[in-house]
């Protein structure tokens, strides 16, 4: 099958010529940058020696934007007024606190009968039909631990997303084994993705035609490649739409959870926003374990699918080596978020509320000993900022799903996908509830008091 104008070698992709001229093979790599084509074993290493470089440098900048991003959300969301070493804590302080915080005296070593007045076990709920109690770890609350996390709420939602990563990891070690191996998996993976190319070309009646025209990905990816090609501005906007896909994700993310703990109206809805995401993530990662999915970019030759962002060296460490399934393009994840994102800004946003609203006033099953006292409606906004809002959650969904598909690393079946997983963990996002015992038991074990989230009180106190 032709690809056009597009011929892949072994390392590289043969974009043509123009203004756009992705990196091609190695050796034509060393020659783009002055270096002379080094043959045999010597060239070998030399070559190896400068990707290896250029990886490390890769992993050392895209960490830096991470760490900036969550010092700075630990920073602005950092509680106001509040000492880490000095045990008396002002009053306005302390009347965010639970009942119970409020009473404790940071002493282990109290009488059992004072302990159970002061610290009373907490009642939990198992889904909805068992009730069991759990220990309550507000009598460790002047534990210097402790104190940091009162100082800095937001460490917490960096755990939680910190256990979602060693999840992921493990479904990757899960899948290979299951599969019996890294070539049954990548077989199986590969036919996955024919299948899904196929059921695609049925559905919209392009199912008769015989060559590569018949996949809505590759017309949409070959418009961009031709513009490129011819040296226009389709080039430039598909270098953008490479580095959107690898460079927007994880920190996106990341930004997003930070921005919106620090200014959502109520801590609760800024806590269903991050179990829409959570569970969306355990979701996505059972699918990726019994339905391995090849991504069209690492499709046979004949499919004509291009890897732009590998060619074109905009690969990050969010989509290389340890840190990623590559066979795990069902459902997609990168629109999946993005799409997620995009509906809490509109909503925000004010303008579509009505069709489904929240209710900030409903207690949250006890998420907390107790809640923020201004956990009580919404800050007003000004048009512009809400028109801002609106604008931001269309057009970052449709860039991630521009991105995912110009660059072959995913279906339009996998955007779907992705998309109804959100729509289910939405729907579901109190089963992540039911861990509240779990994570009772863990503070309990760390001798460590659950801070009270600052989320909503910058704002309603202003």
């Amino acid at each position: 099958m032709s690809t056009g104008p597009w011929e892949r070698s072994r390392t590289g992709v043969n974009y043509g010529s123009g203004k756009w001229r992705p990196v091609m093979a190695r050796q034509g790599r060393m020659e783009a940058a002055g270096l002379e084509p080094v043959d045999g074993a010597i060239g070998e290493s030399l070559t190896s020696f400068l990707r290896a470089r250029q990886q490390r440098q890769v992993l050392t900048a895209h960490i830096q934007v991470i760490v900036v991003v969550l010092l700075t959300a630990m920073y602005v969301t950092r509680r106001k007024n509040y000492s880490i070493f000095r045990r008396s804590t002002d009053d306005s302080t302390r009347s965010l606190l639970s009942p119970a915080s409020q009473r404790s005296s940071g002493s282990d070593w109290e009488r059992p009968e004072d302990l159970a007045s002061l610290h009373p076990p907490k009642t939990r709920r198992i889904l909805g039909r068992w009730t069991i109690r759990t220990p309550n770890s507000s009598r460790f609350a002047r534990h210097i631990h402790s104190r940091i996390l009162q100082k800095f709420p937001f460490l917490v939602e960096m755990f939680y997303w910190a256990i979602a990563l060693v999840v992921y990891r493990g479904t990757i070690l899960i899948t290979s084994h299951w599969y019996g191996g890294s070539q049954g998996l990548w077989d199986i993976a590969q036919g996955h993705g024919t299948s899904i190319l196929e059921f695609e070309a049925r559905i919209t009646g392009m199912a008769n035609i015989t060559n590569n025209t018949r996949w809505v990905e590759w017309r949409i990816q070959q418009w961009f490649l031709t513009g490129a090609a011819l040296g226009d501005w389709r080039g430039t906007a598909l270098a953008f739409l490479n580095r959107a896909y690898a460079l927007i994700h994880i920190p996106g993310t990341a930004a997003f959870i930070a921005y919106y703990y620090a200014t959502a109206p109520t801590h609760r809805r800024f806590c269903i926003a991050r179990r829409t995401l959570s569970l969306s993530n355990f979701v996505a990662f059972f699918v990726f374990t019994l339905y391995p999915c090849m991504p069209p970019r690492l499709l046979p030759k004949e499919y004509g699918f291009v890897d732009t962002v590998e060619a074109e060296d905009a690969s990050s460490v969010w989509m290389k080596g340890d840190y990623v399934n590559a066979l795990a393009a069902m459902p997609s994840m990168h629109f999946g978020y993005a799409f997620g994102i995009g509906c809490t800004l509109v909503y925000e946003s004010g303008f579509l509320r009505h069709l489904h609203p929240l209710g900030d006033d409903m207690n949250d099953d006890l998420e907390m000993n107790g809640t923020t006292k201004h956990e009580n409606g919404d800050v007003p906004r000004s048009i512009v900022s809400r028109l801002v809002l609106l604008f931001l959650g269309v057009f970052y969904p449709a860039l991630i799903l521009l991105a995912i598909i110009s660059t072959a690393n995913h279906y339009v079946l996998d955007a779907f996908a992705g998309a109804t997983v959100i729509g289910f963990s939405f729907c579901c996002n109190r089963f992540l509830l039911n861990f509240l015992v779990l994570e009772d038991w863990l503070l309990w074990a760390w001798r460590l008091e659950k801070p009270t989230p600052t989320t909503g009180y910058a704002a309603h106190s202003s």
